[in-house]
Parts: C-alpha cells; structure tokens; sequence
C-alpha cells in the first residue's frame, strides 16, 4: 500500500497515461427534455437529438462555412447555464411604446407574447427582440408556462423578463439580458409576429434552429441545418477520437488539429469500434 504523499499525487496526475479517463473530461449525454420529446413528431425527434448532440464550436465552423458568419448570440444571460437549449424560432419584435399606435395594434387582437405563446408549436423557442430594452419586460412566467405545456423549448429575449425566480425553476431553456418586476407597459409595445428580428446584433428568421449554451446561442438557418449537423458530428468524432488519444499519452504533434498518416489509420479504427 502506498503511503508517501506524493507518489500518490504523482499517479493521480498521471492516470491518463494509466489507461484512465480523468472524471472531467466525461459529459453526461445531452437528451431533449421529455415534455418536448413527448410531442415532437418522429423526424423532429431525430433532428433535435442531433442537435442535442453535436458540439456548439463545431456546428459553429459549419455554419459560417456555408456562409452565416453572423450567427452567435453571446450577449445574454442563461437561466440555467448547465443544461442545452435546441429548438425552433418563433418570433416577436417590441418597439418603444407610442400611443396612437399602440391603441391601433392592441385594437385589433391580444398581445403578442399571449397569442405566442398560444400558437407555440412541439420544439419552438419564443424569440422576443425588445432593442436591449432594460426597464421594462417582454414576457413572464403565466404565458412561459402555456408555452412549455404546449411542448415549447425556450425564450430568448434581447431585455428583460419578470419572474426570474420562477422561470428559473422551469424546465424550459431561458435566455435574458436581465430581469426586471415590470411589465411590458409604459415604456413597450409589441408590434411584428413572426418576422425576422435583431438579437444582440444577430438576425433571427422565423424557423431558424437555435443550439444554446452557458456561452451563448447558435442561430442555424433552417436550410443548411442537415449540412452544418453532419459536418458537426463527424468532426466531433474525430475530436473524441483526439482527446481519447491526449488523455492516454498521445502527443498534439500529428494529432492535433490535422491527423497524420499514422492517426488517420488509428482514427479508421476507432471508427469502427464506435460504430
């Protein structure tokens, strides 16, 4: 039994080249949440496990390498930073509140985070555009939690929403600037539904498939999402294929970013074992 201190710290430090995967290098796998899941239709269940699976830098590559350069929002706050948000956007845009038209606008039906929030469909993300606004907010708990009883994914809000603490325990994914005890009321209005918008500087289009994390939000245009998807996941391969040979000694020199005659072979190999 070893009994000097430092050999002990010695091994510990060494279990990679043991054969051992260090604990912190293992990610518990990634699934969509079941009161989404449950109502998706068979090829949006597909599709958003992939989604749920594919590495955000990855997909990132893939999709300014089909031409979206402009499309990640790294300028709000995650509610809950240790889970993935995947869904579809549906979009809301708030202008500065203006009397006569505001009348006008709210004459003619409910408001747009209600009828939102009504009309969410399996898999849909809520995207507000409120221009950054600070003190006022878009959206709170009542009509977040109509839209998570119809199967809805998340809200991204370029401001604030009311309710923090309450969303915070919500399974849905929620993105914000901030939160305030407002409501939308003198200093908003909503005004466009379903149409593309602005977050922190990036266009979001309705239907566009947003991949969330603690450090921000890919925006994927629905008509590259299968391309940008399989170019993620076959890199994220090769890069579990990478790490596993770092974490059992292997040097970056011909592994690291580009294989080698060698670790392209042994990549081959892996391959197969995975398959």
């Amino acid at each position: 039994m070893l009994s000097n201190p430092r050999i002990c710290l010695l091994l510990a430090a060494c279990l990679p080249c043991l054969g051992q995967t260090p604990d912190w290098a293992t990610r518990p796998p990634r699934t969509v949440p079941p009161h989404v899941f449950e109502k998706l239709s068979a090829p949006d269940r597909e599709l958003f496990t992939k989604l749920m699976r594919a590495g955000l830098e990855a997909a990132w590559v893939a999709t300014t390498e089909e031409g979206y350069p402009q499309c990640f929002i790294n300028e709000l706050t995650a509610l809950h930073p240790g889970q993935r948000m995947v869904g579809r956007a549906r979009t809301i845009r708030y202008l500065p509140n203006r009397k006569d038209l505001r009348e006008k606008l709210y004459s003619a039906g409910p408001q747009l985070n209600y009828r939102a929030s009504e009309e969410t469909q399996p898999g849909d993300i809520l995207v507000y555009d409120a221009g950054g606004e600070t003190h006022a907010t878009a959206t709170g708990v009542m009509t977040t939690t109509r839209m998570i009883m119809r199967g809805g994914a998340g809200v991204v809000v370029d401001g604030c929403m009311r309710d923090i603490p309450d969303l915070a325990a919500t399974p849905a994914g929620v993105f914000v600037k901030c939160g305030h005890a407002s409501t939308v009321s003198p200093i908003l209005m909503s005004v466009d539904y379903q149409v593309p918008v602005r977050i922190a500087g990036v266009t979001v289009v309705p239907g566009d498939y947003l991949i969330g994390e603690r450090h921000g939000i890919l925006v994927v245009p629905a008509s590259v999402v299968d391309k940008v998807l399989a170019k993620a996941l076959a890199h994220d391969l090769q890069e579990q294929f990478q790490r596993d040979q770092l974490f059992h000694g292997g040097s970056l020199y011909g592994l690291y970013p580009t294989l080698n005659e060698e670790n392209q072979r042994k990549f081959e190999e892996f391959k197969k074992r995975q398959r």
